[in-house]
C-alpha cells in the first residue's frame, strides 16, 4: 500500500531509445557509453528539468543541480527564489544553503518575511548554512505546532544541519517531535529520518519498526533512515526489506544495500529500469523506474551506464530526472574507482 505525504517537497522516489549524445570520448563506462558523455547528458537533463512547467519537477531538479557541484549551479538556483509556487521557493533555499551560496545572501534576507511559513523555514536553512546565527529557536514553533506539514519540513531540515555548536539539542528536540502523544505519523517518521541523520543510533529500533508498517512509503522513510545510520542491525533489516512483497520497497533496499548487493538483487534492479505498470498507469511505471535508476546509481557496475544514459531520454520527467540523480551517484562512484585503481 501506498501512502505518499502531500507534506513535504517531493522527493526523487518517485525505455527509450539513447538518441545519439552517450556515445563520445573515452574512457569509456560499458556499452558504448563514455563518462563524459554521460556527464553532460546528466547536467544538460537537470538543467532542462529546473525550467520544467511542473513545479513538482522543477524541486526534484533543484535538488539534483547542487549534487552536481558546479560553479553554474548556484545563478540557475538563485531566480527560482521569485517563483509563484512556494514548494520551489523551498526547494531553491534549502539548495542555496547547501551550496553555501554567499551570493544569495541579499535576496534569502528578502525572502525571510515571505508569506508562505515554510519557504521562511528553509530560508533560515539557507541562512545558517552561510554562518547566521539568528535561527536557534527558528524551528521550535514548527516543530511542535499542529501544523504537520511544516513540522515534517522542521524536522528535515534540522536533520541536515546537523551537529554543531549551535544546534547541540536538536537530537532532544527530535525525540520531543517523535513521543509527542497523537503525533501524526508522517511526522514521526521524518523525525526518527532526521535522528539517523544525527548519528543517533538510539532511533534503530524505532526505524526497525517502521520498517514493518503496512505502508510502502513509511518504509521507504525507514530505509533511507536505516543507510543513514549503518551497522549490523540496520544491514539485516535492510536485507529483509530487500524481498519485501512492494517492488518500491525493494528497489530502494537493494540500493541502500549498496555494495553488499548480490547479483540476483541487481539483475532484479536492472530489469525495473524498464518496467511498466500492468495496468498501465504512468505515474506507477515512473515511480518504480525512477527507484530503479536511484539504486542502479549505488550499485551499477561498470556496463550499466548505457541504462541509465537511455533513461535520460525517457518520454516521462519525473523518470529523466531520476535517471539523471542515478547518473551522478554512478559517476561519482567510477571515478572513486579509478582513483583507487590508480594509487
Amino acid at each position: 500500500m501506498i501512502r505518499t505525504s502531500r507534506w513535504i517537497v517531493p522527493a526523487l522516489w518517485l525505455t527509450g531509445l539513447c538518441l545519439g549524445g552517450c556515445g563520445g570520448a573515452t574512457p569509456i563506462l560499458g556499452g558504448g557509453v563514455s563518462d563524459e558523455a554521460l556527464r553532460h547528458r546528466v547536467r544538460a537533463v537537470i538543467t532542462a528539468a529546473v525550467q520544467h512547467d511542473q513545479a513538482a519537477i522543477r524541486c526534484n531538479a533543484l535538488e539534483s543541480l547542487v549534487l552536481l557541484d558546479e560553479v553554474t549551479a548556484a545563478p540557475l538556483v538563485r531566480e527560482h527564489l521569485r517563483e509563484p509556487a512556494a514548494a520551489v521557493r523551498f526547494a531553491a533555499a534549502v539548495a542555496l544553503g547547501d551550496l553555501r551560496d554567499g551570493r544569495a545572501r541579499a535576496m534569502l534576507e528578502q525572502r525571510l518575511s515571505d508569506s508562505d511559513d515554510s519557504v521562511r523555514l528553509a530560508v533560515g536553512y539557507a541562512l545558517e548554512k552561510l554562518g547566521d546565527r539568528r535561527f536557534v529557536h527558528w524551528y521550535d514553533r514548527a516543530l511542535f505546532g499542529p501544523d504537520a506539514r511544516l513540522a515534517s519540513q522542521a524536522c528535515v531540515l534540522l536533520g541536515k544541519l546537523g551537529n554543531s555548536s549551535l544546534r547541540q539539542n536538536s537530537q532532544a528536540k527530535l525525540w520531543k517531535v517523535l513521543r509527542k502523544e497523537g503525533q501524526d505519523p508522517i511526522v514521526r517518521l521524518q523525525a526518527a529520518e532526521a535522528l539517523a541523520r544525527l548519528g543517533d543510533q538510539r532511533v534503530t529500533k524505532k526505524l526497525m519498526a517502521y520498517a514493518g508498517s503496512g505502508y510502502a512509503d513509511d518504509r521507504l522513510i525507514a530505509i533511507s533512515g536505516l543507510a543513514l545510520l549503518g551497522g549490523e542491525n540496520a544491514r539485516a533489516m535492510l536485507t529483509v526489506l530487500a524481498e519485501d512483497s512492494q517492488l518500491e520497497v525493494r528497489l530502494a533496499a537493494v540500493g541502500a544495500l549498496g555494495t553488499d548487493s548480490d547479483e540476483r538483487e541487481r539483475d532484479m534492479v536492472r530489469q525495473a529500469v524498464r518496467y511498466v505498470a500492468p495496468d498501465g498507469d504512468p505515474q506507477a511505471t515512473a515511480r518504480v523506474r525512477g527507484l530503479a535508476l536511484m539504486a542502479l546509481g549505488q550499485i551499477g557496475q561498470e556496463n550499466d551506464g548505457v541504462l541509465i544514459c537511455r533513461a535520460l531520454e525517457d518520454d516521462n520527467p519525473y523518470v529523466r530526472v531520476a535517471a539523471a540523480r542515478g547518473g551522478i551517484d554512478f559517476l561519482e562512484r567510477q571515478a572513486s574507482a579509478s582513483a583507487r585503481a590508480a594509487l
